[in-house]
């Protein structure tokens, strides 16, 4: 079995643990569930938190499919980054940011930052390089926070725009 065929068995598995008529899943169920989750870019923790949700919030008699867990599950996923302080969301964005002139797509950026955001370990990895020039540049970005007459004077020092300055 699959990792996508592994979180749809226990997305089915939560589903069943929160109604006992809920039917048992076989394998084309699982396929068939698994497929849509696949579409949905979703980590396991979100759908699972999805189908938390989904049965919390819905009225008695609710019958998921997964298309409902996959909204419910992006609805627990922005309320989790909604709640997270807003020094976090600051970093989130510094880290969007640079992993975008690293090379990686605004999407990409964005669900690799907020990811780590949240505290959990992202689907795609970095290479070494973007994970080194990742770490260095945030360093860079909390040592100029922390010394805002550093920056002053860098941003002085810069003579076009993009132009790195390598002093000290």
């Amino acid at each position: 079995m699959t990792d996508d065929e592994q979180t749809a068995a226990m997305v089915l598995a939560k589903c069943a643990a929160n109604d006992p008529w809920f039917p048992a899943g076989g394998e084309a169920i699982i396929l068939a569930w698994s497929e849509v989750f696949v579409a949905s870019k979703l980590a396991r923790e979100d759908l699972l938190a999805g189908v938390a949700r989904a049965y919390r919030l819905s009225p008695d008699g609710f019958r998921p499919l997964p298309a409902s867990i996959v909204s419910h599950a992006k609805a627990a996923y922005y309320e989790s980054l909604a709640e997270l302080p807003e020094a976090r969301r600051e970093a989130m964005e510094e880290a969007s940011h640079i992993l975008q002139e690293l090379g990686l797509t605004p999407p990409e950026a964005h669900r690799y930052a907020r990811t780590i955001a949240l505290g959990r370990n992202p689907l795609e990895a970095l290479t070494a390089e973007q994970g080194s020039r990742l770490r260095e540049r945030l360093t860079e970005r909390q040592a100029l926070k922390a010394n805002p007459s550093r920056k002053r004077f860098l941003i002085g020092m810069v003579g076009k725009v993009g132009q790195r300055v390598d002093s000290q």
